[in-house]
Formats: structure tokens, C-alpha cells, sequence
């Protein structure tokens, strides 16, 4: 084997231990199989045991800590925590961090420098002094150092605005989930008043047949009867398909399988919210735009576009590629030399890029602009809305003592028998209807109140801890 035959072993031999010393910088492949036991594994209720040691650990910007209890059921704050810390929903969404952060280590990595080794070998020349020529040169882009600070600015604003949504959608969750369990608990409440009506009215109707058949009543009071009962009848297959449907929404929210037991508690009393007044809305809407986080993640947005349109702006500079060389020919003469290879901006000047990071940053612009109005016209319709509310409940609240102590009046009545049936009953059923009402007000208030946190960006009632 002649001396130059063992130099190109030597340079293989090299670059092939250079390749193998990098392999272990590289990520191996490890199969994550989606199959029905991979699911079914992942589908698995989290212990309540663990639920509770993450929510009183919790740490988020706008769902507080709670320490879960769990005896007699859980009100409606613990629900709101329990769903950040277990919704598969959220864990779904959780895992975008994981690609921004992908995104911010891909900003920050520089392109590799290009080596290249060539030999050339003498063929079909019987002139001995000739030899086989070597090559050897390494370039790299320079450009990319322009770039690369306005990249990696980009991608770590990006990513923080990645945070800031997840977090936002996580209290929406809680929200939302906070919100079925006091629909659920209002929906208990109402739907034995419901039964009660309609059993009365049942009866009521029963007793107007007979009536009817002995002469007593006609027709259209039997029809008057009828239809009052179906809308009774009706009413309380609403009640009960509300129910169901949010007991569905609040287990899948959970994690839990459909059937599975979920026992709620009332919570605490809240205090009313002053509502329909100037300085409640002036107050909400100081610092409107700092505290709701979906405002802040689209500021963050902003700011990671106009970094990506200054990167693109500066792209525009033509590409530079430096390389230093050392050559054999044949002859052999050795040589070494430099070179700059820059691109001609002739055609691609990258005006394309830089159009769309302009449009693209005048787009994010002009939704903050429109998010923030909608915020605040979110909060003086709510706050008129909820006075509203606040008005009518008050008004049926203030009616059901004396419906009540009829009803009451009523019922020892009829004991002594000094009372007549279809007067009691309609008493009871007035009481009935108005109780429905109240409760009916008392959720559409609180319904009100947990949107006007969310328009608001900031918890404003008090939790049951």
C-alpha cells in the first residue's frame, strides 16, 4: 500500500470517528405505541389522593390553592382546581409549552460549518510523478449571526405567550367547570319543586275529570288542566336533561367515566358584587389590560412577530459563506487558500418574508386592539346584566315569606279540614313556582358573577377553602 493510499484511510478513518463521536449528542428513538392499552392506561382516573396533594400545591396566576376536603362532596371551588390539575383537555393542551420550548432551543442553535474532503486519483497516465490530488475546505454562513438574536427573541416571546394562553384556557376550564357545578346544584335544588308541582297538578287533574264526568266542570276547564300539567311535565324533563348534560360535561372535565359518582356540596355564601354603577365598572376596568392573561399572551404574540419581522428585514442582506481551503493537484502543488461566496440579490431580496411579517404584525395589532374592546364592553354589559339580576331576585325573594305562611295556613287547614283542596294546592304551588324562580335567580346571578371575573381577568368572589 503506497503512502497516499494510507493518507485517504487516514482521512476516512478520521471523519468516520468524528460522525461516531457526535452520535451520542443525538436523541435515540424510543416508540410511544397509540394502541387501545396505551389509551386505556391514560383514560384511568387520576387517586383522589394525588389530586388533592397537586391542588394544594397548585401554583397558577388566577386558580388559587385549595386544600380539597372531600367529606360530604366537593363544592364548587374544589371542582374549579380539581379540573386544572386532572382534565385530559388541558393536559392536551398543556403539551404545547413543550413544543414553544422546542421552538425557543431551535432559535438558539447556529447552522453547522460545512466540511469537504475530495481526492482525485491519476487514471490512464503512465507519468510517474503524477500523484492523486487531495482537497480539503471549511465554510460557513455568516449571515446567520444577524439573525439569530432577533430569532431567539422571537421565540422566547412566542413561547411565553404559549404559557400565558395555556394558563388563560386553564382558568376558563375551572371557570366553566365551576360554573356546572353550581348549575348542577341549583338544577338538585329545583327539580324536586318541579316534581312537586307537577304532582299537584296531576292530581288536579284527576279530580277535574271526575268532575267532568259528574257534570260539575266542563271541558275547557279539563283542557286548562291538561295543558297545565304537560307544560309542568315538560318543564321537569327539561330540568332533568339539564342536569344530566351537565353532570356528563363535569365528569369528562374530571377524567371521569360516564356513570361514575360525583357528589357536590353547596358552597359558601357569596357577597353581592356592587353592580350597575360607574365606579364598579372604573374599578374593573383599571388594569383591565395587565391582568386578563389572554391580553398579555397576545402582547407577547406582538412582540414575537416583531422580532420575526426585524430578523426578516435583516435577511435581506445577502448571504455570505467564508471558507478556508487547503489543495494537492497532481503535480503535486499545494496550496491554500480563502474564498467568499455571497449571494446576488438580484431576484430574492426576501421582500416576500418581510411582507408577510408586516401584515402578519399589523393582523396581531389590530386583534389586540379589538380584544381589548370587547373586554371592557364584556364588563359594563355584564355589570348591567347583573344588576338586573340582583333586582329581580331580590323582588322574588321578598315575596316568599308571605307565600310560605299561606302555604302554611293552608296546610293546618286542611288538617281541621277547614280549608278547600284546590285552594291549598294552588298555594303550594305558588310557593313551589316562586321557590323555582328564586333559585332559578340566585344561579343566573351567579352565572353573571363567575363571567364578570372572566371579562374582568381577576377572582372576585370569595372562596369556600
Amino acid at each position: 500500500m503506497d503512502a497516499s493510499s494510507r493518507r485517504l484511510i487516514d482521512w476516512v478513518a478520521w471523519v468516520a470517528l468524528a460522525a461516531v463521536g457526535a452520535v451520542p449528542a443525538c436523541t435515540n428513538y424510543r416508540p410511544e405505541p397509540l394502541n387501545p392499552a396505551s389509551v386505556a392506561a391514560a383514560l384511568q382516573p387520576v387517586p383522589i389522593e394525588s389530586v388533592k396533594v397537586a391542588a394544594s400545591a397548585l401554583h397558577h396566576p388566577l386558580v388559587a390553592a385549595l386544600t380539597i376536603d372531600g367529606r360530604d362532596g366537593f363544592s364548587p371551588d374544589e371542582i374549579a382546581v380539581m379540573v386544572v390539575v386532572v382534565s385530559p383537555e388541558l393536559r392536551a393542551l398543556r403539551d404545547q409549552r413543550g413544543v414553544a420550548q422546542a421552538q425557543v432551543l431551535q432559535a438558539g442553535i447556529l447552522p453547522n460549518p460545512q466540511l469537504a474532503y475530495a481526492v482525485d486519483n491519476p487514471h490512464g497516465n503512465a507519468d510517474p510523478t503524477l500523484v492523486s490530488a487531495r482537497s480539503l475546505g471549511l465554510s460557513w454562513d455568516v449571515t446567520s449571526l444577524l439573525v439569530h438574536h432577533d430569532q431567539q427573541a422571537s421565540a422566547n416571546a412566542a413561547a411565553q405567550s404559549v404559557d400565558l394562553s395555556v394558563a388563560w384556557q386553564e382558568w376558563q376550564a375551572a371557570q366553566d367547570a365551576r360554573l356546572r357545578a353550581f348549575r348542577i346544584l341549583s338544577l338538585e335544588q329545583r327539580l324536586p319543586l318541579a316534581r312537586e308541582v307537577e304532582r299537584d297538578l296531576a292530581d288536579g287533574l284527576a279530580l277535574t275529570r271526575k268532575a267532568v264526568g259528574l257534570g260539575y266542570q266542563t271541558e275547557p276547564e279539563l283542557t286548562a288542566a291538561a295543558d297545565a300539567w304537560t307544560q309542568a311535565e315538560n318543564s321537569r324533563f327539561d330540568l332533568e336533561t339539564q342536569l344530566a348534560g351537565d353532570r356528563t360535561a363535569l365528569r369528562l372535565a374530571l377524567g371521569l367515566p360516564p356513570g361514575a359518582p360525583l357528589a357536590l356540596k353547596p358552597a359558601a355564601a357569596f357577597p353581592a358584587l356592587p353592580a350597575g354603577t360607574e365606579s364598579a365598572a372604573a374599578d374593573l376596568l383599571q388594569g383591565l389590560e395587565d391582568r386578563r392573561l389572554d391580553l398579555v399572551a397576545l402582547r407577547r404574540g406582538y412582540e414575537s412577530q416583531d422580532a420575526s419581522l426585524r430578523a426578516a428585514i435583516k435577511a435581506q442582506f445577502p448571504k455570505i459563506n467564508l471558507s478556508v481551503n487547503r489543495a494537492r493537484d497532481t503535480t503535486p502543488v499545494n496550496t491554500r487558500g480563502w474564498g467568499i461566496t455571497a449571494d446576488l440579490p438580484i431576484f430574492d431580496r426576501n421582500q416576500g418574508q418581510v411582507a408577510i411579517g408586516q401584515a402578519t404584525r399589523q393582523q396581531l395589532f389590530d386583534e389586540y386592539v379589538a380584544r381589548v374592546a370587547e373586554a371592557r364592553s364584556q364588563v359594563g354589559e355584564i355589570l348591567d346584566s347583573l344588576a338586573v339580576a340582583q333586582a329581580q331576585l331580590r323582588n322574588a325573594s321578598e315575596g316568599l315569606p308571605a307565600l310560605r305562611q299561606l302555604a302554611q295556613s293552608f296546610d293546618a287547614a286542611m288538617k281541621t279540614r277547614n280549608a278547600d283542596l284546590p285552594a291549598a294546592r294552588d298555594a303550594r304551588g305558588a310557593l313551589a313556582a316562586r321557590e323555582m324562580e328564586a333559585a332559578q335567580l340566585q344561579q343566573q346571578v351567579l352565572e353573571l358573577e363567575v363571567g364578570l371575573e372572566i371579562a374582568a381577568g381577576r377572582p372576585l368572589l370569595n372562596r369556600n377553602r
